[in-house]
């Protein structure tokens, strides 16, 4: 009594926590008694060496010999797991087998009475489905996403509608590219005689500088015949006139370089406009160029080749499991396949 006290202190396992009636828990529980009574014999034994000095070399001795005791316990206690568990699991798998019977008996009927259910469903769906292909291929030249629309329900009236407004609006779209095409024409042609004009004017400025060099070296000349006839009064006006010389000479070359600078800015900054309206242009260009290849081919994939593949895909997964039952589940399966086949082959 004393023994069954101290086991139930060392291990404690409420079974309604695990659904299992006190009896059924009581068998499992007796096979584990002994194993657990063992325990609770090396309890004290436990106690003992975690009392002993752990510097004395006979301890480490003790403390082995109450360990391996402890590891034959364990493996015991596996080896019951092992052989309990194993006999629940047949009784599952039994269980089992009564569910998966009655399955495989009512499965096909069902079936069967499914599809006659359905009969008029189906017809209906196909319709539903050859209007809509028959749609898709009407609107398609005019949207980028027919997905988007659920043409299969869509009054007839209001169809007609979408698919006018569609392609009044795609004939727009068009009528509005040819125009920006010709008005980038237009807007090229306008800065090229832009560039044109800045560089005639350019060579004006350079002109009109040079005549006025050559002038102010025509003054210079007078000047200086006017300095050797009158010596002291000809040196003050020449001075005067070498200055008002450079001057002028000086504000012509900045004004002139000035007008340089900026004709060369005007005409960097219209290439790099163009430039970047080609690349902006280029895109777009690839653009319609990708959403045109990927609308050929959708178009180019067939529905009966998809719903092909898509019978051939259906798969079931094997099992390790030796039995007449799954053999004709199995050919069931790829009858039903063969069947599937058989229907694509009608449309």
């Amino acid at each position: 009594m004393n023994n069954l006290i101290e086991t139930e202190e060392l291990v404690k396992i409420n079974p309604s926590d695990f659904g299992l009636e006190h009896s059924t828990a009581k068998d499992i529980e007796n096979q584990f008694r002994p194993m657990l009574d063992k325990m609770v014999e090396l309890e004290d034994e436990f106690n003992k060496v975690i009392a002993l000095d752990v510097e004395d070399p006979e301890t480490s001795k003790i403390a082995k010999e109450v360990r391996l005791k402890y590891v034959k316990v364990r493996t015991g206690t596996a080896e019951i797991h092992k052989q309990q568990k194993e006999f629940y699991l047949n009784g599952g798998r039994f269980v089992d087998g009564w569910k998966n019977a009655q399955l495989f008996a009512s499965h096909g009927k069902e079936r069967i009475l499914k599809e006659i259910e359905d009969h008029f469903e189906i017809l209906e769906e196909r319709r539903k489905e050859a209007l809509h292909e028959e749609r898709v291929e009407l609107i398609r030249a005019f949207v980028d996403d027919t997905t988007a629309y659920n043409f299969r329900d869509m009054q007839d009236d209001v169809f007609e509608a979408l698919l006018s407004a569609k392609e009044a609006a795609y004939k727009d779209r068009i009528a509005a590219e040819k125009k920006a095409h010709e008005e980038r024409i237009a807007k090229e042609k306008a800065e090229a005689e832009e560039r044109e004009r800045i560089r005639k004017e350019n060579e004006l400025l350079k002109k009109q500088a040079e005549e006025r060099e050559a002038k102010i070296r025509a003054e210079k000349e007078a000047a200086e015949k006017l300095e050797r006839a009158r010596q002291a009064k000809a040196e003050a006006e020449r001075k005067i006139a070498e200055e008002k010389a450079r001057k002028e000479r000086e504000e012509y070359e900045n004004k002139l370089r000035a007008e340089r600078e900026r004709a060369a800015k005007i005409e960097q900054e219209l290439k790099a406009k163009k430039e970047a309206e080609e690349i902006a242009e280029a895109e777009r260009q690839a653009k319609a160029e990708a959403e045109r290849k990927i609308a050929e081919k959708k178009a180019k994939a067939p529905v009966k080749k998809q719903l092909s593949l898509w019978v051939e895909s259906f798969t079931i997964p094997e099992i390790d499991l030796k039995n007449e039952k799954k053999e004709i589940i199995k050919q069931r399966f790829e009858q039903f396949k063969n069947w599937a086949q058989s229907e694509i082959e009608k449309f």
